[in-house]
């Protein structure tokens, strides 16, 4: 009896290891691809400026509901495809379901160069928040500096 304990133990162990293991590894997966994602758009930015636009709101850099944005660094948004209406709104103030400063937090990390921020966000269609995490990566053409960010949900 003591033994079939020990065992059904073991294997659950295993179970639940090997489980976490494999969400970590789509994880860091999902992060590379986002760091991808947003160094292209950097390097985009840096060869065309604000003529990269455009092209940052086509189809090619938006799918599901992963999108490439673009801010000025006194938080004016510039770049953003699921809703261009939004584009121009100073977003400095932005707050997330739990009242965490994102938007400044997203100022930071580009005053930084880079970083990732996490906190909580409503998906589209949705009225609960999820866990989202957002890569932001500084720009720069001639005396501009940009905020560029994209982010996923955990």
């Amino acid at each position: 009896m003591q033994k079939t304990f020990v065992l059904l133990v073991t294997v659950i162990v295993i179970i639940v290891l090997g489980a976490f293991f494999i969400q970590q590894q789509n994880l860091d997966q999902q992060k590379a691809k986002t760091v991808s994602l947003v160094d292209q758009a950097v390097q985009l930015i840096g060869a065309k400026g604000e003529a990269s636009f455009p092209e940052l709101r086509s189809s090619a850099w938006v799918y599901n509901d992963t999108y490439v944005f673009v801010w000025r660094l006194d938080g004016i948004r510039l770049v953003y495809p699921p809703d261009p209406s939004g584009e121009g709104k100073n977003m400095s103030a932005l707050v997330d379901s739990n009242g965490k400063p994102i938007g400044q937090l997203f100022i930071q990390a580009a005053q930084n160069g880079s970083g990732w921020v996490d906190y909580m966000w409503t998906k589209p269609g949705q009225t609960i928040s999820s866990q989202k995490i957002t890569y932001i990566k500084r720009a720069q053409y001639g005396n501009e500096t940009y905020l560029v960010g994209s982010g996923f949900y955990i």
